[in-house]
């Protein structure tokens, strides 16, 4: 999975009437940003919090620098104080760089959530759209590697004398045409010996048999 995954950045800030000073600090902080010296950005917007402290652009830029600077848990603490905007396209945007922080957290689940979230939102949206389903083919690739790995892991159980034994006499039970017994045998002592899951294709083969014989 080599794809990068999209990121927002705001820049613009609405014209507030009396607020040269608040302006002059964010667009500092945004001059700072675009050159990644993102501790300087902060220190700017943080100063311009206290002019406006509920300044929802502000407070998204923050936590933007903050995500560029790798703090994923204090960027997303910033992003959720603007989840509930009024102006839908900037929570949107907070959402999808909540999916963001949980896709670099690998918290996949997560991410998928959020960026369904921008999209109600926002479902023109492209950049959430692309981040949802590269998060939804990373969540299917680690399936199929943890089920690949459980699947390797099980081939390489070696039997103890005793599931050696249990298979044997599970294989005696099959010869007299006694599947169900033999395959209640092997499912009964994996609980007490593991590694008679090495055998875990003469089981299944057990089953299949079982489940013809009964209709299944």
């Amino acid at each position: 999975m080599n794809k990068l995954f999209k990121t927002i950045f705001v820049l613009l800030l609405p014209l507030i009437a009396g607020a040269q000073g608040l302006r002059e600090k964010v667009n500092e902080g945004n001059a700072h940003y675009t050159k990644s010296e993102y501790e300087l950005a902060i220190a700017k917007y943080k100063d311009a919090l206290l002019d406006d402290p509920l300044n929802e652009q502000i407070l998204f830029n923050e936590a933007d620098a903050l995500y560029k600077m790798e703090k994923y848990d204090e960027a997303l603490e910033g992003f959720q104080k603007i989840l509930g905007s009024k102006d839908l396209k900037l929570a949107s945007k907070a959402h999808f760089n909540i999916g963001n922080v949980h896709l670099k957290k690998n918290k996949l689940t997560d991410s998928i959530n959020a960026y369904k979230k921008a999209l109600e939102l926002d479902p023109a949206d492209y950049d959430a759209k692309y981040n949802l389903e590269l998060a939804r083919a990373k969540l299917k690739e680690q399936s199929e590697k943890k089920k690949q790995d459980g699947k390797d892991k099980q081939e390489n159980i070696k039997p103890s004398e005793y599931a050696k034994k249990i298979k044997a006499e599970a294989e005696a039970l099959a010869a007299q045409g006694l599947f169900r017994q033999a395959l209640n045998l092997m499912n009964r002592e994996l609980e007490n010996d593991p590694t008679i899951g090495a055998f875990k294709k003469f089981t299944e083969r057990l089953k299949n048999v079982v489940d013809i014989d009964e209709g299944v």
